[in-house]
Parts: C-alpha cells; sequence; structure tokens
C-alpha cells in the first residue's frame, strides 16, 4: 500500500506554555483564505521530536519550512498531520 503526502511551503508559528512543571508546544500556521490550522506531527518519515524540533526552531526564526502533511477536521478545527518537514 503507498501513502500519497501532500507537499506545502508554510510559516509556522509556535506559543509555548508551562503547567505543573510540564512544557508543552503548540504549532500553527495560517494559509491562504487566510485559514488557520493547527500542526500535528505524526511518526512517519522523520521521528516526532524531530518534526516538533524543526516546526519550533523555524518559528522561533520566522523560516518557511516544507512540510509533508495530510490535512484533517478535529472538534479542535483544521489540522494539518505532518509527516515530514525540510527546512
Amino acid at each position: 500500500m503507498q501513502v500519497q503526502f501532500n507537499t506545502r511551503t508554510i510559516l509556522p508559528m509556535v506559543y509555548r506554555t508551562e503547567k505543573d512543571g510540564v512544557e508543552k508546544a503548540y504549532l500553527s500556521t495560517t494559509v491562504f483564505s487566510p485559514q488557520k490550522f493547527n500542526l500535528t506531527p505524526m511518526a512517519g518519515m522523520m521521528p516526532i521530536q524531530q518534526i516538533q524540533a524543526v516546526l519550533e526552531e523555524c518559528a522561533d526564526n520566522a523560516q518557511e519550512v516544507e512540510i509533508q502533511f495530510v490535512e484533517a477536521q478535529t472538534k479542535f478545527g483544521a489540522q494539518m498531520q505532518i509527516f515530514g518537514v525540510k527546512p
């Protein structure tokens, strides 16, 4: 079985928070209309922690990044599930 991923260049944004001593980073991006998508690193072509780190670094440095993703709709809104990144 072969899976087809979409490819798009985005400018990620990161929001960091800490609760009960645990740091959490939320990723998002805005594309086209503008529509905001939540970004969720997923296991696939790269480890989740590596995808998260690349997206956070690009967000901190205002750099665009190319992603391999699939779109999904969740109860929290539109989401891009990211399986690979190229800074």
